[in-house]
Parts: C-alpha cells; structure tokens; sequence
C-alpha cells in the first residue's frame, strides 16, 4: 500500500497529516511512505525525520500522489491536488 503525505497548501495551516513516528509504524505495518518535501517544516518535522523512519522523500505532490492509494492531509486537497490524486484513492482530511 503506497500513501503519501503532501505539504498544506494553506497558509494559516501548520499542521502537517503524519509526524515521523507515525510513518514508522505504518511502514511497520507493510506500507510505502511518500512525503513531499517540507511538507513537516512548519510543524518542526525536518525531511530528515521523516526519511530516518523509512519515508521516501520527493520534490513535489505530483511525485508524492503517484500510484498513491491512501492521501494523508490536514485540509482538503486544492482543486490542483485533486487532478493529480489517482482515481480510487482513499482520502483522509478534514473536508469542510
């Protein structure tokens, strides 16, 4: 099961859906972990925790979505994001 973990697109949001310690636990669990780079630096997770617990670190949502099964994000994903995320895929955010 591939999930990927993809930085807020909301400038008051500073949350970020995963913190390091959850990524290895679901990686613990069987699955593949794609974070978009910076997608923890406003809630001080650096792209290195999130590397030391087994997450792949990518360049931007388009690779982080890629063949994803399961979207982790505070916030709803932007009308952008959406296009990219592969028909099928779970989405888990609060929705408003």
């Amino acid at each position: 099961m591939r999930i990927a973990i993809i930085t807020e697109t909301d400038p008051a949001e500073t949350r970020v859906a995963a913190t390091a310690e959850t990524v290895k636990k679901l990686i613990a669990l069987g699955a593949a972990i794609t974070v978009q780079s910076s997608a923890g630096t406003h809630s001080g997770i650096p792209d290195e925790e999130f590397a030391a617990a087994g997450a792949t670190i990518v360049k931007n949502a388009k690779d982080a979505l890629k063949d994803a099964e399961i979207v982790l994000k505070v916030r709803r994903p932007s009308s952008s994001e959406i296009k990219l995320i592969k028909k099928g895929a779970l989405i888990l955010a609060i929705m408003d």
